[in-house]
């Protein structure tokens, strides 16, 4: 049979068909596995590109190129957000057009332009199928049409860190078209791979520039910086390190940091070193020595160096601070230098028009009265008042505006208002040609100005209470008497007592109540008479407008009664008086000084009277008060030249034997001879003269007393001033007296009169307890003369009475001196207290005086007051005759 019946026609037809159906299937098959392959290897690619060293761009082109492999007819483009967050720069565009690319740089971040725009903006992909229908792209019509794009599907690119747009992924066609879901699977994948290449690439330009910051900060610090591994030794070294110690980084790589830090310095960079190994950031200063020997200053800060949580290492930086401890050394001695200045020191902005001060050095603020404070900020111009010269103020402007040195004496105003001469200098400090500040250096010139002006008022005038001197007076005096008919009474007052306060109470005191005396004596003199101080607490009035003598005698009595009120002293209450002497011109005068001499007599005379009272002048008194003013001046010259005597008077006991000596001083003129101390020891009361004799007897007595006392005597008795116990160091000086001649205070008698307890008893019963304390006896002399209270007595730690020899004289005769020795006796036995009759001359006296108990007596009947030598003579003799 030549031809196949219907059926197996119909059967190889169907083989036929079902060969091509499966050569169709294999075809489609072999290029879905070819596609397959070619994104395997695409991917592969992409993915090997993305661990090499690549540019970004070259990432993203290696990314476009898969996706246009992959996507038929696409034309791929990313496209990154700016700095600015506003704006889309084409980054990758490997097949579109370059002016279309150049012309979406800078393409908007906004709703609504384009599909990029758009996507960044809401973060969501668009699908534009038709782009020609789309109102978003109107703006960009004409370059779509120039290049025949008719579709675009563009994917926000999202940070997988930040979660922020950080661009888009798209991709344009040139045919209307959607994606299929395998089209838009891939591109998000490939959109996802984008965000991660594009933050691999941010990553990495972040710490490729934060290492550059790094070594920038360690190679172009101008500061040492370092690092040091645990041990101390240095890991790494930059160049202004390298230029301090004088050694290459190669040199000390591996070295110990302590190959420059001095011995004396190691402990502490160790101590500090070891604390930043365990983590607590250090700061010190410490010297090194570099290459060279030099000593640098530095200060150090050391911090741990923490990787994954460890300590590696520790990093430093030393900042070299030689130049500025010295500077600053420099600078401190020249601060301490100004501040100490006594100089007024104060510098000005050159640069603004007021000049304001900027520094002002305490003289300156001590100087004009004012603060710191006060001073900053303003112009020196507030110094100056209504008196300060104009022409000098133009001189200082003039120097300031043409930048030159001024000198100049200017008068300006305190903060008090209290005006000073200023000697100002102003000169400009200057930076190369520019004046940048004015210092100006002030000292106050017052006290030389006003120098002439304060000479010549003291030169007539007293310091102390600003009346006029001695100088003033005398030349008043000459005037007004040689004037023709001029009537003239001079007034010289003496304040009584006035030494004893202020050798107790201190000169302070003194001052003030010879202020005060001032005050009130001026108070009473009129206005076109004088009243001066004439020198200590004497005052001189001279009164030329009073003629009449009861005028004359009523302002006397005017100024004795400024003495009846008390004179105040914070708690004290001090009473005064005084004495006045009057002398006028109506006898005849060889000179007008002579009438403050006939004052100074008759004041006197006044004294010798008892004292606070006054008395006038006349011839008659000449002779004795020239005497008396002679002898005060000789007296003084005996102190000075030591013209004194001590002679002893033995005191015995009622059978005659010596049991101690009375200390008597004798003065011995250098042509007089020997004068009576009842001629000088009043004088010598009277003046205060008595405390330097007082002193010497003391002195003389003590460096006697142990030869005395080795000749067989028990006590020594010394005779004290009343003026001494108010004295401060009247005790320190006793005690230091006794311990230089190593006498015992038992062997000495402090002999007082009951006088002494007229004036202020309380602080004289207070002294003697303290003398008594210290060891010595207290004895009171010419006991029933004074007019001293018996009650005093049971107050006083007296250990004998010494009765007066006006009492003993004829006792066993004289009915009354019997009755007062009788009292007396009878008193000192119920007393406990020794007895010593004095001026004992006759046997009879002392058979009376031993009858009715007296306990001792001296006198001439046993020996007269002698020199040392002859007293221990008759001592001897007492002891051979016993």
């Amino acid at each position: 049979m030549n031809e196949l019946d219907w059926q197996d026609q119909i059967l190889v037809l169907g083989l036929v068909l079902a060969l091509v159906l499966l050569a169709i299937t294999w075809w489609i098959g072999h290029l879905e596995r070819l596609r397959l392959a070619q994104l395997v290897s695409a991917k592969f690619r992409t993915l090997a590109s993305l661990a090499q060293n690549k540019s970004l761009e070259q990432k993203l082109e290696d990314i476009c190129g898969l996706i246009e492999s992959q996507v038929k007819d696409s034309l791929c483009s990313v496209m990154l957000v700016d700095s600015s967050k506003r704006q889309l720069n084409a980054a990758s565009a490997i097949s579109l057009p370059e002016d279309f690319v150049l012309a979406l740089q800078g393409l908007p971040i906004a709703d609504g332009v384009g599909a990029c725009g758009t996507a960044a903006y809401r973060k969501v992909p668009v699908i534009a199928a038709d782009i020609s229908l789309d109102s978003r792209f109107d703006a960009f019509r004409q370059l779509i049409d120039e290049y025949e794009l008719k579709a675009c599907w563009s994917f926000p690119v999202i940070s997988p860190v930040s979660k922020s747009v950080i661009g888009t992924f798209a991709v344009y066609f040139r045919s209307k078209r959607k994606p299929s879901l395998r089209e838009l699977d891939l591109l998000q994948r490939s959109r996802d791979l984008v965000a991660l290449v594009i933050t691999q690439h941010q990553d990495r330009v972040q710490r490729e520039r934060s290492e550059q910051h790094s070594r920038s900060l360690f190679s172009y610090n101008p500061d040492a910086v370092f690092t040091l591994d645990l041990d101390g030794n240095f890991k790494s070294l930059n160049r202004a390190g390298t230029d301090l110690i004088g050694f290459t980084e190669l040199e000390v790589l591996g070295q110990s940091y302590e190959v420059v830090v001095p011995e004396e310095y190691r402990e502490r960079t160790r101590t500090h070193f070891e604390a930043a190994k365990k983590g607590k950031p250090q700061r010190y200063e410490i010297k090194i020595m570099n290459r060279s020997g030099e000593l640098r200053d530095l200060d150090i800060t050391n911090i741990p160096i923490i990787i994954n949580g460890e300590i590696t290492g520790v990093h430093g930086i030393a900042k070299d601070m030689t130049v500025a401890r010295r500077n600053e050394s420099q600078l401190l001695l020249l601060q301490r230098s100004v501040e100490s200045s006594t100089n007024g020191v104060v510098i000005a902005d050159a640069n603004q028009s007021h000049y304001p001060v900027i520094y002002s050095n305490p003289a300156f603020q001590e100087i004009t009265g004012y603060g710191e404070a006060e001073i900053m900020g303003r112009s020196c111009s507030f110094l100056q008042g209504a008196d300060t010269d104009p022409e000098t103020v133009q001189q200082i402007r003039d120097a300031l505006h043409q930048r030159s040195e001024v000198r100049v004496n200017i008068l300006n105003y305190r903060k008090d208002g209290s005006p000073f001469w200023n000697d100002l200098l102003i000169s400009p400090v200057r930076d190369g040609e520019r004046v940048t500040h004015f210092i100006g250096l002030q000292s106050d010139v017052t006290e030389r100005v006003f120098r002439e002006e304060k000479l010549e008022f003291l030169a007539q005038h007293d310091v102390l209470t600003h009346l006029p001197n001695r100088n003033a007076i005398e030349k008043r005096l000459a005037n007004l008497v040689t004037q023709p008919n001029s009537q003239v009474a001079v007034l010289f007052i003496d304040l009584d007592g006035f030494k004893p306060v202020n050798d107790s109470l201190g000169h302070a005191v003194g001052d003030r109540i010879l202020e005060e005396t001032a005050e009130r004596l001026q108070s009473q003199i009129a206005p076109h008479d004088l009243l001066g101080r004439f020198g200590g607490d004497e005052f001189v009035a001279i009164v030329h407008t009073q003629k009449a003598e009861h005028e004359v005698v009523q302002l006397a009595h005017n100024l004795l009664a400024q003495f009846n009120t008390p004179f105040h002293f914070e708690d004290l209450e001090i009473s005064l008086s005084a004495t006045i002497g009057i002398a006028d011109n109506s006898e005849p005068l060889q000179h007008p000084l002579e009438l403050i001499q006939r004052a100074d007599v008759a004041m006197y005379e006044a004294k010798r009277r008892g004292g606070s009272s006054y008395h006038w002048y006349s011839s008659d008194l000449d002779a004795g008060m020239q005497s008396q003013v002679e002898l005060r001046t000789q007296l003084q010259e005996a102190i000075q030249q030591q013209q004194f005597e001590l002679f002893y008077q033995p005191i015995v006991d009622t059978a005659g034997h010596a049991v101690g000596v009375e200390a008597l001083v004798r003065w011995k003129h250098p042509q007089r001879g020997y004068i009576s101390p009842g001629d000088f020891i009043p004088l010598a009361e009277a003046t205060g003269q008595i405390i330097a004799i007082a002193d010497w007897v003391f002195e003389q007595a003590c460096k006697d007393t142990p030869t005395l006392l080795a000749a067989g005597i028990k006590s020594v008795s010394i005779n004290f001033s009343p003026l001494q116990f108010y004295r401060d160091d009247l005790l320190e000086n006793i005690e230091n007296t006794l311990k230089t001649y190593r006498v015992k205070p038992q062997a000495l008698v402090v002999e007082i009169t009951e006088n002494v307890f007229m004036r202020d008893s309380q602080h004289m019963i207070q002294m003697l307890h303290r003398l008594r304390k210290l060891g010595l006896s207290i004895a009171i002399d010419d006991f029933g003369t004074g007019f001293a209270s018996l009650s005093y007595l049971n107050q006083l730690p007296v250990d004998s009475l010494k009765i007066d020899q006006s009492f003993i004289r004829d006792i066993e005769q004289a009915r009354r001196n019997s009755a007062i020795a009788r009292g007396v006796l009878t008193i000192a036995q119920e007393l406990g207290v020794k007895t010593i009759a004095e001026g004992v001359e006759t046997a009879a006296e002392r058979d009376y005086l031993i009858q009715h108990q007296c306990s001792q007596m001296q006198g001439f009947l046993f020996c007269r007051p002698q020199p040392l030598a002859a007293t221990l003579q008759w001592l001897q003799e007492q002891q051979v005759n016993a």
